[in-house]
């Protein structure tokens, strides 16, 4: 496939998520569980060998590392994939694409990288977007999607956390390894919280477990993998602006799948959010932090 193929198919992949998160007739813990735990089998025969053979070569900090980079990412699909049962697919998606502002605040914060003004503007713009489409869940729908919102932001500042912990990891191990070390440790996490909040992990309806294999196959390992095949392609930049497409093609998806129809205010949050990610993307200072969606 060409470079361009390859890119619109991983923004096609990934688009899906939402779909069928909200197709999977179980309880939202569960979804991230199989989600994330069949994703880590799938690429355990590639990734196995490498990860075991990595670990003992990390110092004591670098595991500490890379088991609160797992913990981020279980925490990051538990709160975005309970946000869809409470607030639309265009809102949930739209603020959980954040994730680039929040890696902007934890870098400053814990990395000592100060932004630029530019940074910092495109930051503002993006809470203004998210104010409008919080806004537009106040008027239209009550507390719900209002804790759907919530939920989505702690999804974004959760992925946010996962790459600023993880980034110094990729150079101490092969993409792989550090995946499926990353992947594996997340559903560990997510299994215990099932237990921990007792949602049954079995049994569940074969269509909601089509969409568990779907979930795990298509936006994580099929999406995942084509984003990264795609940044050895192409200018990461120009991967991260065709990856803002992800909103907008779960906001259609959304419509033709569940008839779901976004609000103005939506709308226009969306248009604010998007323009801020795409200012951010093109400041030249900082990537854009991607959700393995």
């Amino acid at each position: 496939m060409s470079a361009w193929t390859t890119l619109l198919l991983a923004v096609l992949c990934i688009s899906f998520g939402s779909i069928f998160v909200r197709m999977a007739e179980a309880p939202a813990f569960a979804v991230s569980f199989y989600r994330i735990g069949l994703a880590s089998l799938l690429v355990a025969p590639f990734g196995l060998r490498p990860a075991l053979r990595g670990w003992p070569q990390l110092s004591s900090r670098q595991r500490l590392a890379l088991v609160g980079s797992g913990v981020a990412l279980a925490l990051h699909f538990a709160t975005w994939i309970t946000s869809l049962s409470y607030t639309s697919i265009a809102a949930s998606v739209l603020l959980v694409n954040l994730a680039p502002l929040f890696t902007l605040v934890l870098s400053w914060t814990l990395l000592g990288e100060k932004p630029t003004a530019r940074l910092l503007g495109a930051a503002a713009l993006a809470l203004v977007g998210a104010a409008l489409i919080a806004s537009s869940d106040w008027t239209g729908g009550g507390r719900a999607p209002l804790f759907g919102d919530a939920l989505a932001l702690l999804g974004a500042a959760a992925l946010s956390v996962y790459h600023v912990i993880g980034r110094g990891l990729r150079a101490a191990l092969p993409l792989v390894a550090y995946v499926q070390a990353v992947w594996t440790t997340a559903a560990i996490c997510l299994a215990g919280l099932l237990v921990a909040t007792g949602v049954p992990l079995w049994p569940y309806p074969s269509r909601t477990l089509l969409c568990f294999a779907a979930l795990a196959l298509v936006p994580t390992v099929a999406g995942h993998g084509l984003v990264n095949r795609s940044l050895r392609l192409l200018p990461a930049p120009v991967v991260g602006l065709s990856l803002l497409g992800e909103p907008v093609g779960a906001t259609i998806l959304g419509y033709f799948f569940f008839g779901e129809v976004p609000s103005r205010l939506t709308l226009l949050g969306g248009v604010v959010v998007l323009l801020a990610l795409v200012w951010l993307v093109t400041s030249g200072d900082e990537k854009p932090a991607r959700r393995p969606a």
